[in-house]
């Protein structure tokens, strides 16, 4: 059979054809009352595609211009944008040549399927109600009331933008809970409420001195009153030597706060290096390529200028130009690191930001203001000095990073600050060794002596379908967003122990995010729905970035902060005897009860349901899959598939080049809800002795298998642990009696590109008085550093090695070229004291650069009693029975137990010819 390769897999629709697949709630087409298609949604890229994005989305326009009643309205293209993974065109309406605001159609397509994945249309089909352009005052006629708010409390206050727009008044910009040091809420409760019309306004930007700030203000141009005003800066409320990440967090100890001494702080302070200019008159200042540090607020506070490029201070308490130091460093890491990350548009579109680390005059807050050329940073000295945590600094920049993006969601009064708070709460956690107090975004600034929030947390026990939804605040609404959006980095690999894992889970979700601004429509509401459309532009993101590799464990973990409801339907494959179909699953994720081998036919009269049986080399064997639903509908009849594969036993293996399909079978029959039915045979004669890989698959539209959408080859134990539809069972039992040996074959395998291996072999569980023995290529040992191994035999080509049991071994640093396979012969001579019928491990776990590349359980079961037995000696040949009168000549090396004779015939053994004479051929 032809194995499967590269994107052969993608854009698999299921048995139901023409259907998007149902990775979000909203998959599918939505229209308003009047019938005008609002809404599509596609993130699979299975129906709207061409030969390039573009093409996707002009097609797009054009065939559902009708559907949208884009014809009757005046659209034009104002922006291209590209991602890494995704492309949005963005029209924006006009009516009398002049822009509707908010009204608007932005299409994105997934750049490699070459498929719109998902189009916004919230365009006014109905403008009769518009204001005539020449009805319009000039600004001058409306300055007065477009600056009379600020008279009293500010220095002064000009006019240095105005658009003339139109503009539904559906909404007002959130307030905040309380008074910003440059902006009270008496301020920006001024204007009105809105009443739905369609208004003709003046849109200006006003910037004030005395003190600094920029606001939007909406004053309707023909009635010449105020509608509302917006702070444009972008706040957390609150509130080279450098903390990493912050006291707090380094320390777990709560008691340090804004009032601890330098003598004290001093002690968190850590060597780093970063980039400065080349001095300037003599001095080096904390001034690179993407920030520069200057005095531009009040307080008065003359930036750190050095005569060596060397910003070594004690911490502010003594010394503030550490927050200099600290602000300078941790942005400048941040930007370099999401620039690493591939996002076309925010590489592009990056500027160099001025930053003040001792503004705001001593409030206890930071701002984002970007609205001014260069951008600028602001960051407060109140209680703990906001430029010494970690989470406030990063904070601050990532509101840049939405401007940069294009990407409106509520500044500091909706959910931009849900990313705004889970990001560096994910950047932060790999300088977090010891997994210190992850879910406080701001453990330092909001400590328990300064504390200024108790909801701003990531493990927000609060759900979006609460009854009480509508009473909690913004910040926890922000908070609640941002727990399900750290849910997903756990799920994603951000819960593991390994360090590498987290990073790579940590890389994966902050580059979903970034996409996903790219595909979300802007929005400032603090709405149940806003806040959906940002959990399911992730499952977008991570459809066009990965090909959804990760989308299953994002959907659970929105589920579980109740964004939406579990699928209707919602079938799973058991990972473990444990597993109930959470994603992702727990270890092992390679033993599913799921899945099992019979060695006969139903047609002979077998009963599938009495269990695995160890398949039989050279002969067809019948393979079984059990799928569950825990859904609440039925799965229907003929709606979904379940296609099984086999593969070399191995680590390292790949989805889905090593892996052949034994077929595929469309379940012809409901399952109801909590309800399984078993699928199969699937019929295949087994070639490997010892171990197979098995894996199986159900897809359908109403619950896509992940396997039907990935881009490309992946690690195949992320597909397993990753997505309930797929199950793995690669754990085949061998018996050993006391003093026997058992032999296996494990193949280390590369990955996608050459890699750096490490090989950790786990024999804990086996008795001490065990010896395993390996021999591998040379190659691999040679160049490799070896621990609790012993090298008993070194040759040209092969090495062998020995460990005990009871111990644990790592094979450290070899190379491996892409796709390339070693094999490792393995040799347990097991102990003599095992009890009769336990299970015994032994585990071997690969990992390429870091990263767990996979895991191989040999699993042995000792035989203590040895009636009913059939034992084959591997240096004769031959089968005996313990009752045997050549019995006692045997060794404990000659005694291969076997449950079944067929099993050992199989195996090439022959029967002897005085205990077994029926099994003998000559």
């Amino acid at each position: 059979m032809a194995r499967y390769q590269g994107d052969q897999q993608r854009n698999m629709p299921g048995p139901e054809a023409d259907q998007p697949l149902r990775m979000v709630p909203d998959t599918g087409e939505h229209t308003d009352a009047d019938g005008v298609l609002r809404k599509y949604v596609d993130p699979g890229a299975t129906l709207a595609r061409a030969s390039t994005a573009r093409k996707a989305i002009d097609s797009f326009m054009k065939v559902r211009s009708g559907d949208m009643k884009a014809g009757t309205i005046d659209l034009r293209e104002v922006e291209s944008t590209e991602g890494a993974a995704t492309l949005r065109v963005r029209y924006q309406q006009f009516h009398n040549d002049l822009p509707v605001v908010g009204a608007t159609v932005q299409a994105v397509a997934d750049i490699k399927q070459a498929s719109v994945i998902q189009v916004d249309h919230t365009g006014e089909t109905d403008v009769a109600d518009a204001p005539d352009p020449g009805d319009a005052r000039a600004l001058s006629d409306v300055l007065n009331v477009a600056l009379a708010p600020f008279k009293k409390d500010y220095g002064s206050a000009e006019v240095i933008k105005d658009e003339l727009v139109y503009l539904r008044f559906t909404t007002r910009p959130t307030l905040p809970e309380h008074d910003y040091p440059s902006a009270s809420v008496a301020l920006l409760k001024k204007g009105k409420k809105p009443d739905g019309a369609l208004h003709l306004v003046h849109d200006l930007l006003v910037e004030t001195t005395g003190p600094f700030e920029q606001f939007r203000v909406v004053v309707d141009a023909v009635a010449g009153t105020l509608l509302w005003i917006e702070l444009v800066g972008k706040y957390v409320t609150a509130s080279l030597k450098v903390f990493s990440p912050d006291p707090v967090t380094e320390s777990n100890d709560s008691t340090l706060h804004g009032g601890s001494s330098a003598a004290k702080l001093n002690g968190f302070r850590h060597d780093v290096q970063a980039e400065v200019a080349l001095a300037s008159g003599g001095k080096f200042r904390l001034d690179g390529e993407w920030f520069r540090c200057i005095d531009w607020d009040t307080p008065t506070f003359a930036q750190p200028m050095e005569t060596s490029a060397t910003f070594s201070y004690e911490t502010y308490p003594r010394n503030r130009a550490f927050l200099s130091a600290n602000a300078y460093y941790w942005l400048d890491s941040t930007a370099r690191y999401l620039r690493t990350l591939g996002n076309t548009t925010l590489n592009a579109n990056m500027v160099k930001v001025d930053v003040d680390a001792q503004g705001a005059d001593g409030e206890d807050n930071s701002e984002w203001i970007g609205s001014t050329t260069p951008p600028r940073i602001r960051f407060g000295e109140g209680g703990a000095p906001d430029a010494a945590d970690f989470g406030v600094i990063v904070h601050e920049y990532t509101h840049g990073v939405f401007d940069w993006l294009g990407a409106n969601h509520g500044g500091s009064g909706s959910y931009e600050h849900s990313i705004c708070d889970v990001l560096p709460a994910i950047y932060r956690d790999r300088f977090n060794p010891d997994g210190h107090r992850r879910t406080e975004t701001f453990p330092f600034d909001n400590n328990v002596n300064d504390q200024w929030s108790t909801e701003r947390r990531l493990d927000r026990a609060e759900r979006f379908d609460d009854a009480g939804f509508n009473s909690y605040p913004f910040n926890l609404r922000n908070s609640m967003l941002g727990t399900a959006l750290w849910r997903c980095y756990l799920g994603m690999g951000g819960d593991s122990s390994d360090p590498a894992v987290q990073v790579a889970a940590a890389d994966a979700m902050i580059r979903t995010m970034l996409e996903m601004l790219l595909i979300v429509p802007d929005s400032t509401s603090t709405s149940v729905a806003h806040a959906v459309s940002m959990a399911q532009g992730c499952v977008a993101a991570d459809s066009a970035l990965t090909g959804g590799l990760y989308s299953k464990v994002m959907d659970e973990a929105f589920v579980n902060q109740g964004l939406w409801a579990r699928r209707p339907v919602d079938v799973y494959i058991a990972d473990n005897p444990a597993d109930l179909g959470a994603q992702p699953s727990g270890p092992p994720h390679w033993t599913s009860p799921d899945i099992w081998v019979r060695n006969n036919g139903i047609s002979t009269g077998d009963n599938p349901e009495l269990g695995h049986q160890q398949p039989i080399n050279d002969q067809p064997n019948f393979l079984y899959v059990r799928v569950h639903n825990r859904g609440i509908q039925a799965a229907a009849s003929g709606g979904f598939q379940v296609e099984a594969f086999r593969c070399d036993p191995g680590t390292g293996m790949i989805w889905p080049t090593h892996f052949e399909s034994l077929g595929t079978v469309v379940i012809n029959e409901a399952i109801p809800p909590g309800g399984s039915v078993r699928v199969g045979p699937f019929t295949w004669t087994p070639q490997i002795v010892g171990q197979e890989g098995l894996v199986a698959v159900v897809h359908g539209a109403a619950d896509p298998a992940i396997t039907a959408t990935l881009n490309g080859p992946v690690p195949h134990d992320r597909v397993i642990r990753f997505d309930n539809n797929v199950g793995q069972r690669n754990v085949a039992p061998q018996m050993a009696a006391p003093g026997g040996k058992t032999n296996t074959t494990i193949a280390l395998r590369g990955g996608l590109t050459s890699t750096t291996g490490s090989w950790h072999l786990d024999a804990t569980a086996l008795p001490d008085d065990t010896r395993i023995s390996i021999r591998t290529l040379s190659r691999i040992v040679g160049s490799a550093t070896l621990t609790n191994l012993k090298v008993t035999e070194k040759g040209s080509v092969r090495t062998t090695l020995e460990m005990n049991g009871g111990s644990t071994a790592v094979v450290d640093g070899f190379h491996l070229e892409a796709d390339d396979r070693a094999a490792a012969d393995i040799t347990i001579d097991f102990s003599r004291h095992g009890e009769h019928l336990r299970l015994y491990p032994f585990v071997a776990t690969q990992y390429q650069d870091s990263l767990i590349a996979g895991r191989m359980t040999i699993q042995i079961t000792a035989v203590e009693k040895l009636e009913d037995f059939f034992f084959g000696n591997p240096r004769s040949g031959e089968l005996h029975v313990s009752t045997c009168p050549y019995w006692s000549k045997l060794g404990a090396g000659s005694k291969v137990p076997f449950l079944r004779a067929e099993d050992a015939v199989a195996r090439g053994y022959n029967g002897c010819a005085y205990c077994q004479p029926a099994l003998n051929t000559g």
